[in-house]
C-alpha cells in the first residue's frame, strides 16, 4: 500500500510525530478535519475532470461540424467546377468570331460588299482529298 509514494513505514512514522506534537485529544479532531479537506479536494478534482470532459466533447462535436461544412463545401466547389467545366463547351467564345454583347457588327464601306447569302455559299470552300473545290462549281 502507498499513498502519495507514502509507504506503511513512513506513515506510521508521520501518525507517531503528529500524535507527539498535536496530543491524544487533538488528534482525532485533526483527522477529522484532514478527512474533510482530502474529501472536498477528491470532489473538486471530479467536477474539474467532469466539466474537462463535457468541453471536449463539445469541442469534438464543433471539430465534426467543421469537418462536415468543410466537406459540404469542398463537394459544392466540385459540383461548381463539372458544372462550369460542362457548360464551357456550349457557351460561345469571344476568340472564335462570335459576338459578346458590347460588341456590333462591323458594317462594310461600299454597297457592293455587301452579299446574299447565295453568294456567300458558294465562295466557302472544301478541301476533299487534298484538292480545293468551291461549292457551286462543278468539276
Amino acid at each position: 500500500m502507498n499513498i502519495l509514494g507514502v509507504g506503511p513505514a513512513e506513515l506510521l512514522l508521520i501518525f507517531i510525530i503528529a500524535l507527539i506534537v498535536f496530543g491524544p485529544g487533538k488528534l482525532p479532531e485533526l483527522a477529522r478535519t484532514l478527512g474533510k479537506a482530502l474529501r472536498e479536494l477528491r470532489r473538486m478534482s471530479q467536477e474539474v475532470t467532469a466539466e474537462f470532459t463535457k468541453e471536449l466533447r463539445d469541442v469534438e462535436a464543433i471539430s465534426r461540424e467543421v469537418k462536415d461544412t468543410t466537406e459540404e463545401i469542398r463537394q459544392a466547389t466540385d459540383i461548381k467546377k463539372t458544372l462550369k467545366e460542362s457548360v464551357e463547351p456550349v457557351l460561345p467564345s469571344t476568340d472564335s468570331g462570335h459576338r459578346t454583347a458590347g460588341e456590333s457588327r462591323e458594317e462594310p464601306e461600299s454597297s457592293d460588299a455587301q452579299e446574299t447569302p447565295n453568294q456567300v455559299e458558294t465562295e466557302k470552300t472544301d478541301t476533299v482529298g487534298g484538292e480545293e473545290t468551291r461549292k457551286g462549281e462543278q468539276g
